[in-house]
Order: structure tokens, then C-alpha cells, then sequence
């Protein structure tokens, strides 16, 4: 890395990481800022970006083969690091429930916002403070809310400036 770069780190939720694969409103943002920033990263709900898919393809959305061809795209193609988030430690799993509640989340977005907001990047300031992106406005709303910084992908073109 060259002196005075930012390092980038993102994070993707689910409804973000289906647009990786989907043409769907926000996918042309998405992909053109994974063109520039390389890696992203997800927690459990890269698992639910899955579901999303399977979901799709049970109600006829997608075919065989599409189903199939994304699911791949999106486990081999989008340069996607999965973190381990502790869920199975009873303290995280208590934090994470109280966030789910205070704004009335699932639990798989709740640890996204614990890990951003306390997780390993939780340092990076700046141009590098780490990035939620998502296309969920109450996950986005939630994370405003928190203090994160967060870009909702379907309707922002780019991230906010830090």
C-alpha cells in the first residue's frame, strides 16, 4: 500500500451481496465499486445471501441452471472473505439480541452491525473507516443510528464520503 492510502474494508449484507449476482436495482453500483476496492467481507449472512437465491429459485425466479450459476458466482467469483463472528459465544450472542431489539432487526443483521461496530476493523478511521453496504434501508437506518458508516447500494451510486 502506498503512503497515504486508504485501506478499504466492506462489509456486505445479504440483500447487498445478492445484487453481486443479481441484476437488480443497485448492482451496477455495487459491482463498480467492488471493481475499485477488491475484497469485501460477510458474516453469517453470507449464508442468508444464499436462502435469498434458493428462495428465488423455488418460486421459479430464477432457472436450474441460473440458480445454480449465481450461487457459484457468488461463493467463487465476488472475492467474498467469510469472518467468524463468535455468534457462539453467549456474550456476543447476548449483544448482538440486545442490538436485534433496540432496532427491531433479525439477528443475522444485528452481528453484522456488532461486528462492525466492535469487530477487528473497529479501529480504522478516516477514509479507511469500514463501510457497511447494503440495500436494506432499516439495516441502513440502524446503522446510521449506531454511528457506522454504512452506503446503501440501491439508491446512493457510491458510498458516502468519510
Amino acid at each position: 500500500m502506498k503512503p497515504n492510502q486508504a485501506f478499504h474494508v466492506s462489509y456486505l449484507d445479504a440483500s447487498a451481496a445478492v445484487k453481486l449476482v443479481l441484476r437488480e436495482p443497485g448492482f451496477g453500483n455495487l459491482r463498480k465499486y467492488l471493481h475499485l476496492r477488491g475484497s469485501l467481507i460477510t458474516t453469517l449472512c453470507f449464508a442468508e445471501a444464499l436462502g435469498v437465491l434458493k428462495r428465488k429459485w423455488l418460486h421459479h425466479q430464477l432457472s436450474d441452471e441460473q440458480y445454480l450459476g449465481r450461487c457459484y458466482l457468488l461463493v467463487h467469483g465476488c472475492r467474498i472473505t467469510l469472518e467468524d463472528t463468535g455468534l457462539e459465544d453467549q456474550q456476543t450472542f447476548m449483544k448482538a439480541s440486545q442490538i436485534a431489539r433496540k432496532h427491531k432487526l433479525d439477528l443475522s443483521d444485528a452481528l453484522q452491525l456488532l461486528t462492525v461496530k466492535y469487530g477487528k476493523f473497529r479501529h480504522l478511521v478516516a477514509e479507511s473507516k469500514t463501510l457497511l453496504i447494503t440495500a436494506d434501508r432499516d439495516l441502513a437506518s440502524a446503522a446510521e443510528a449506531e454511528g457506522l458508516r454504512v452506503w446503501n447500494c440501491e439508491t446512493e451510486p457510491t458510498p458516502p464520503p468519510q
